[in-house]
């Protein structure tokens, strides 16, 4: 039994009532496949990070993603949710593995590095959709400015947080993690997250200037 829900109840109808709004089900379906997830990513976290990201942490960011995505997965079979789930939480820890390595190395590559000449959102707006601030559109400095508020608004609490604080006011990842309580590596995955779903609520990068070719 999984928290009082029959074992013979399929995945596909927890799904049903999950994107309904039943959060029990969505629990439920945690509940049981959120075991063999963790198992599949047994001894994948190297020990010169495991002070820096666990097992839990992918899998707190995994559960998130799978809430806030529930709507866009469609069951196929018994196994599609597990295998969803698993792809999810590789994703996560591919990203946390990433990042820090490129901190072990010496600095994080896609850091948005502040920049005294430049507005930070605007940097963000560039870093996510490609636009480089040239002079011919300096007049869109402010609409990119309020796209990346207005789609910062729509974000999770905890996206909006990490954003703000690592991109747009450039505090150490220690920091971040300091104010969240979480660790690095969680902080990193969470930075993903929030920059995959900055990206889709921008849209087309080009079509907030007014001036764009």
């Amino acid at each position: 039994m999984v928290r009082g829900v029959s074992v013979n109840v399929s995945d596909v109808d927890l799904l049903v009532r999950a994107q309904g709004g039943d959060h029990a089900a969505i629990g439920d379906l945690f509940e049981r496949h959120g075991p063999d997830v963790r198992r599949s990513l047994a001894n994948a976290i190297p020990k010169k990070f495991a002070a820096l990201i666990s097992i839990d942490d992918v899998m707190q960011q995994t559960y998130m993603d799978a809430f806030l995505d529930l709507a866009k997965f469609h069951a196929r079979d018994s196994s599609a949710f597990s295998a969803w789930l698993t792809k999810l939480a590789r994703r996560n820890l591919v990203d946390a593995m990433r990042m820090l390595r490129a901190e072990k190395r010496g600095g994080n590559r896609n850091r948005i590095e502040p920049d005294p000449t430049r507005d930070s959102c605007v940097s963000l707006f560039g870093f996510l959709g490609g636009i480089s601030r040239t002079p011919s559109r300096e007049a869109a400095v402010t609409e990119s400015r309020q796209a990346i508020q207005h789609a910062l608004a729509q974000l999770p609490n905890t996206y909006q947080e990490v954003i703000r604080r690592y991109d747009l006011e450039g505090q150490a990842i220690e920091e971040v993690a300091r104010h969240l309580d979480r660790s690095s590596g969680a902080v990193y995955m969470l930075r993903a997250r929030a920059h995959d779903r900055l990206a889709e609520i921008l849209g087309s990068a080009s079509r907030f200037f007014s001036d764009a070719p």
